[in-house]
C-alpha cells in the first residue's frame, strides 16, 4: 500500500464507527420505505454473531417484476439516481468464463440485483426520493 493511501486510510479508521452508524441508518429507513413492496427480497439480513456494514443496499427484483434490471437501471438514472447491478458472476467474467457453466442462482442474482445509494451524505429526503422513485417506475 502507497503512504497516500495508508495515510486515507488511517483518517477513514478513526470515523469507522460514524460510517458504519450512518450506512445502518440508511438501510434502516430503505427498509422501512421498501418493505411492504412485494417486488422486492430486500438487502440480506443480520446473522446473530455479525454485524452487516452495508457496504451497499442490495435489492433483489422477483419474479413478479416483468421489467428487466437494466429497464429498471435506466429510468432511475433518468431521475438523476445512480445505481449500479450486482456484480456479474465469477463464470461470466472473461478470466473465469466457462462455457457450459451452469449456476443458475449466480445468473439469477446478477440479472435481478439492484445495489440503491449508500454514500454517507445522503439525506432522509434524497432517500424517499430514490424509494419513491423506485416505487413508481415498478408501478408504471
Amino acid at each position: 500500500m502507497m503512504n497516500l493511501a495508508a495515510a486515507i486510510g488511517l483518517a477513514q479508521i478513526e470515523r469507522v464507527d460514524h460510517h458504519l452508524a450512518r450506512r445502518r441508518q440508511i438501510a434502516a429507513h430503505c427498509d422501512a420505505q421498501l418493505a411492504s413492496l412485494s417486488e422486492f427480497v430486500l438487502s440480506p439480513g443480520e446473522a446473530l454473531w455479525a454485524r452487516h456494514a452495508y457496504w451497499m443496499y442490495t435489492v433483489l427484483l422477483s419474479d413478479k417484476v416483468k421489467k428487466t434490471r437494466d429497464e429498471i437501471l435506466t429510468a432511475l438514472e433518468d431521475q438523476g439516481i445512480e445505481t449500479r447491478p450486482v456484480f456479474y458472476p465469477m463464470h461470466q467474467l472473461p478470466p473465469y468464463r466457462e462455457p457450459g457453466g451452469a449456476y443458475p442462482n449466480a445468473d439469477y442474482c446478477a440479472s435481478r440485483g439492484i445495489c440503491l445509494p449508500t454514500h454517507g451524505r445522503l439525506t432522509d429526503a434524497d432517500i424517499e426520493r430514490v424509494c419513491t422513485t423506485l416505487r413508481h417506475i415498478l408501478q408504471a
